[in-house]
This record gives structure tokens, C-alpha cells and sequence, in this order.
């Protein structure tokens, strides 16, 4: 009897390993994911950085040719990446120049908004 209870604690001493081993192996293949995940998360982080420059307001003033509208103007300067719509750019444009309506006389000029990654070097 001695010898048949000494096989069954040595069996079940066999499967707390076992046990053991396998929560071992899960705890580590969640980090495993946990890591690669915050690894892929951080690569793809610096990559948009990458495509999101720093960029500058700037303005300049365009003289209006005859056929121009400002709607016309507008689709020619906007930068998609600043502004949600033409009718957005319209409407600073509007703002920027004292303007109540669209209409714009040809041989006047216009101040325009513009974006830029050059920054301006001050002249010592």
C-alpha cells in the first residue's frame, strides 16, 4: 500500500508541474504579445511623425486674374491638410480680406493663407 500511495503523489506531483510549466508558458506568451503589440504601436507612431512634419502659416498676396473666382482661387491654394473644405478656406479668405460676398474684381489683389515645413531664417 505504501509503495501505490508513493506512485500517486509522485503522479500528482508530475501534474502540478506540468501545471506549472504550462501557466509558465501562457504568462509568457501574453507578455510576448503584450510586448509586440506596444512595439508595433510605437513603430507605426514614429512613422506618422514622420509624414507629420512641422509646418508654418504663412500668407501671401495673389493679384486676381480676369475668369478667377474665389472659389476658383480657393481649389488652386488649399491645403487639404489643414483645412476640411474649400468652403472653410472660402471663408478665411473672406475673413482675412474684410469681404461680405465672393465676388472679387480682376486686377485687385488678395491675401491667401499658405502652409510650409520651411521655416523663415531671420536676417542678423
Amino acid at each position: 500500500m505504501r509503495n501505490r500511495y508513493s506512485t500517486n503523489t509522485i503522479s500528482r506531483r508530475r501534474r502540478q508541474i506540468q501545471v506549472r510549466k504550462n501557466s509558465c508558458m501562457l504568462v509568457l506568451s501574453i507578455m510576448t504579445v503584450i510586448l509586440l503589440s506596444v512595439l508595433v504601436r510605437s513603430i507605426s507612431t514614429q512613422a506618422s511623425d514622420l509624414e507629420h512634419q512641422a509646418s508654418y502659416k504663412y500668407y501671401k498676396s495673389i493679384e486676381i486674374s480676369k475668369g478667377d473666382t474665389l472659389w476658383s482661387i480657393a481649389n488652386e491654394h488649399i491645403d487639404t491638410n489643414h483645412y476640411k473644405s474649400v468652403q472653410e478656406y472660402v471663408d478665411e479668405i473672406k475673413e482675412m480680406n474684410a469681404m461680405r460676398s465672393d465676388h472679387i474684381v480682376s486686377g485687385s489683389c488678395l491675401i491667401i493663407p499658405y502652409y510650409s515645413s520651411d521655416f523663415p531664417q531671420t536676417q542678423r
